[in-house]
C-alpha cells in the first residue's frame, strides 16, 4: 500500500496517475512480464544506486514493523471479535510478517554485496552503504 501513497499524491491529478501506471505496465512488458507477476513498487528498484534501494527497503521495513505493532494493539471494541474479524487479522498478519522476513533478507543481501564489491576494490568497510 505504500507504493499506491508515494505514487498518488494530491498534487497528481486522476488523469496523471492512469497515464502513469499505463506507462509503467508498458515498461514490464517490454521486460516479458505482466504487471500482476510483481510487485510493481519492486521493479524501481532497477532504477536506484543501491543506497537509494537500501534507503527504500529499510523504509518499508519501518512501515512494515509500525503496522505489525498497530495490529497487536488490543482493540477498543465493546464486543469481542467475531470469527471472521479474527480470520481477517491473522491473515493481515501473517502477509506482515512474510514482508518483514523478506525485507530482512532483502537489506541483509544489499549489505552483504556491498562487502564484496568494497573487498574487490579495496575501499574501506564504510564507505558505501551504511549499516541500519
Amino acid at each position: 500500500m505504500w507504493q499506491i501513497i508515494c505514487l498518488c499524491l494530491p498534487a497528481v491529478t486522476l488523469s496523471e496517475r492512469q497515464r502513469f501506471f499505463a506507462l509503467f505496465k508498458d515498461v514490464l512488458k517490454s521486460f516479458g512480464r505482466e504487471p500482476g507477476e510483481i510487485d510493481l513498487s519492486l521493479f524501481f528498484l532497477y532504477g536506484l544506486s543501491p543506497e537509494e534501494s537500501l534507503t527504500v527497503l529499510d523504509e518499508r521495513r519501518r512501515l512494515v514493523e509500525r503496522s505489525q505493532a498497530l495490529l497487536a494493539q488490543p482493540g477498543t471494541q465493546a464486543l469481542p471479535p467475531d470469527d471472521m474479524q479474527l480470520l481477517i487479522a491473522d491473515h493481515m498478519r501473517t502477509l506482515l510478517d512474510a514482508e518483514h522476513e523478506w525485507l530482512q533478507r532483502a537489506i541483509a543481501q544489499f549489505h552483504h554485496q556491498a562487502a564484496l564489491e568494497r573487498a574487490e576494490h579495496g575501499a574501506p568497510a564504510d564507505s558505501r552503504i551504511s549499516s541500519t
